[in-house]
């Protein structure tokens, strides 16, 4: 009877226990969820990014309950979607500025293309003819001028399959606002160094981007010297990472 009371005692012990820790986890996360969310109507009411670290970390834990708090304020989940690649691009470009060209590879949508587009499907992608219709002839040959691999994308199985083969160490992709968001997560996972570049106008067909804002991008390095000046000497060569979340990135709408 003893060893009952005495077992029963102690559960009991250890239920208030984990009861009480989990009380203040709950408590200490929303304590979190709302600091975030004071951070965020900051953000988008100024554009700018109090504390960007913290808040990766805590969209990346924390991205159901926000969401569902901005829903209920009638906030579009874009607006939350835009800030958290603005955060991680600026959070990567550290790193991703280290990886010399020739590690690099870039990912863009078929949709950019133009609509009359003579290319062709090859396992390697979708493969430009340089017909001039677009400027995917022109990002491509400045891409690879500096070193980069470059392909244009027919589905998003296709993206993981070149990165198994080529094993690139640093990233970019283009994409709408949620192609983007997915990518930038995927390659979190990988643990690969990646930037995303946001379409200014999305669509499954004849969609547009900002191609001076990518051609920065793919600059965007430590060792400014290797550029080859046939292919863009007289191009600026800020960095434009912190701008490349499409229209309304720094200021959020």
């Amino acid at each position: 009877m003893d060893l009952i009371e005495t077992i029963t005692s102690t559960f009991s012990f250890l239920a208030t226990i984990l009861g009480s820790l989990l009380l203040i986890a709950l408590l200490l996360s929303i304590v979190i969820i709302v600091i975030v969310l004071i951070l965020l109507a900051y953000s988008f009411k100024t554009g700018n990014f109090l504390f960007p670290n913290v808040m990766i970390i805590s969209l990346v834990f924390f991205e159901g309950p926000i969401r569902a708090v901005l829903r209920l304020l009638r906030i579009d989940d874009s607006r939350m979607d835009r800030i958290s690649i603005y955060l991680r691009n600026k959070a990567m470009c550290p790193t991703f500025r280290k990886i010399p060209y020739t590690e690099r590879a870039i990912f863009i949508p078929q949709c950019v293309r133009s609509i009359n587009c003579p290319a062709r499907l090859s396992p390697e992608g979708i493969k430009c003819k340089d017909c001039g219709q677009c400027r995917v002839s022109e990002a491509r040959k400045f891409a690879e001028g500096l070193g980069y691999k470059f392909f244009i994308v027919p589905g998003s199985s296709f993206i993981i399959r070149m990165i198994k083969q080529y094993q690139p160490k640093a990233i970019i992709g283009v994409g709408c606002l949620c192609e983007v968001k997915e990518g930038l997560d995927l390659m979190h996972k990988y643990k690969i160094p990646s930037i995303g570049v946001m379409l200014d106008h999305s669509g499954c067909v004849a969609t547009t981007l900002n191609w001076d804002k990518l051609f920065d991008v793919m600059k965007v390095s430590e060792n400014k010297v290797g550029i080859m000046s046939s292919i863009g000497s007289n191009m600026p060569m800020e960095d434009s990472i912190c701008n490349t979340c499409g229209e309304g990135c720094r200021k959020i709408p």
